[in-house]
């Protein structure tokens, strides 16, 4: 029997996200339609809003790396936010475990050649890509926490 060898980096990136997924999870305790509409200041995004992002930003890396899948929301959550009706939170929330699932097995899946590809030789790679959007969505789910305790809810918790 041999032995498969693991691409480490993929293997991390995809660990990375799945540990983020359960900090997105908690993010749901307690929160109903009204807390999560409800911003802390005019100048900040309500948690509705943050938890979408992530969403959308979780499609847009999958489809860059390869995995063809639609965002349902399309770009509701990718501009600023607007004073407007947002999705029922457990409407978008529902969408994250599937893209999650696409975009993990993908990632626990590439090459170190898929992750080193760039573009052009001036142009970040992919495993560049996929570190920025690990990073941006680490700095959302603070964002999260931050908002909660605003909210008058308790932080996030780590698992």
């Amino acid at each position: 029997m041999t032995k498969e060898k693991t691409n480490l980096k993929a293997e991390l990136f995809s660990n990375m996200f799945q540990f983020q997924c359960g900090i997105y999870q908690n993010a749901l305790e307690n929160l109903t339609d009204e807390l999560a509409n409800q911003r802390p200041s005019d100048k900040n995004n309500h948690t509705n809003w943050l938890l979408g992002h992530i969403l959308h930003c979780r499609y847009m890396l999958a489809n860059m790396i390869g995995v063809e899948a639609e965002n349902p929301f399309d770009k509701i959550y990718w501009g600023t936010i607007e004073d407007k009706d947002y999705p029922k939170i457990k409407e978008v929330t529902k969408h994250f475990p599937i893209i999650s699932s696409l975009l993990t097995d993908k990632l626990s899946k590439m090459t170190d050649a898929e992750l080193d590809t760039k573009p052009a030789p001036d142009k970040p790679s992919t495993a560049d890509i996929v570190s920025f959007f690990v990073y941006h969505e680490a700095y959302h789910l603070g964002q999260i926490g931050y908002a909660r305790k605003m909210i008058g809810l308790e932080t996030l918790k780590s698992n």
